[in-house]
This record gives C-alpha cells, structure tokens and sequence, in this order.
C-alpha cells in the first residue's frame, strides 16, 4: 500500500466484515487539502497537536478504547528510539497523554500490524 489513506480504507473492510457491531472512525482531516478558513476552523475545533488517526470505542481489559497511530513506515531506529521528527513526537506524546488517560494508544506500522493490534484489543 503506497499512502497511509490506503491502509485506512483496507483497515475500514477488515472492521466492517470482522467486526461490524464495534463502532470505531477515523481522523481522516489531517491528510485533507483544506481553504485557509476550513484549516483555521478546524485548528480551532480541534487544538491538539498529534491527535491519532483512529479511535476504536469499545472497552477491553480496562482500556476505554483503542487509539492507532497509523504509519506506512517504522518510527523507530534499531535501536529502539523514536526518529528525530518534531510530528513524530507530538504524536509519541499524544499517545503517551491518552494511556495515561486509560486507553490503549500505540503506533502500528502497515495494514497487518493495525489487524494484528485491533485484534489483539478487541480480543481481551
């Protein structure tokens, strides 16, 4: 899958056929061209930086829900450590924010391990 909007549509089928009673969405507005009054509305509505690109509302093993930082690409070096990317850590530090909260928030590389991580949740 070339673009990160293509895992979004092929993760899209897989819920629908395995789990179409869970009610999930996607932030897709960060990857949407936008008129400059749209893009200050939509900063307005929604000020925080780093926000996932998809929320799954079901609780699991005391989660209240599943957040998904969803990447065509690995974010991080051999090494363990998070790439030197300003947009990367705003979203490390997002999901960090939102465990912290009581949800289950991680990056997940490429469509099998999205299906591998909504699985595992939704599996508790």
């Amino acid at each position: 899958m070339s673009k990160e909007s293509d895992i979004y549509f092929a993760i899209a089928k897989f819920m629908a056929i395995k789990y179409p009673s869970v009610v999930w969405r996607f932030d897709f507005s960060a990857g949407t061209k936008m008129t400059l009054g749209q893009a200050r509305k939509h900063k307005g509505m929604n000020p925080h930086r780093g926000y996932p690109d998809l929320f799954i509302c079901q609780c699991k093993g005391g989660y209240g829900g599943l957040y998904l930082e969803i990447k065509k690409a690995r974010v991080h070096k051999m090494d363990g450590q998070l790439m030197s990317d300003k947009h990367l850590h705003e979203q490390s530090e997002m999901l960090l924010h939102l465990e912290k909260a009581g949800y289950r928030a991680e990056f997940a590389i490429g469509f099998d391990d999205c299906i591998a991580k909504i699985d595992k949740y939704l599996n508790l």
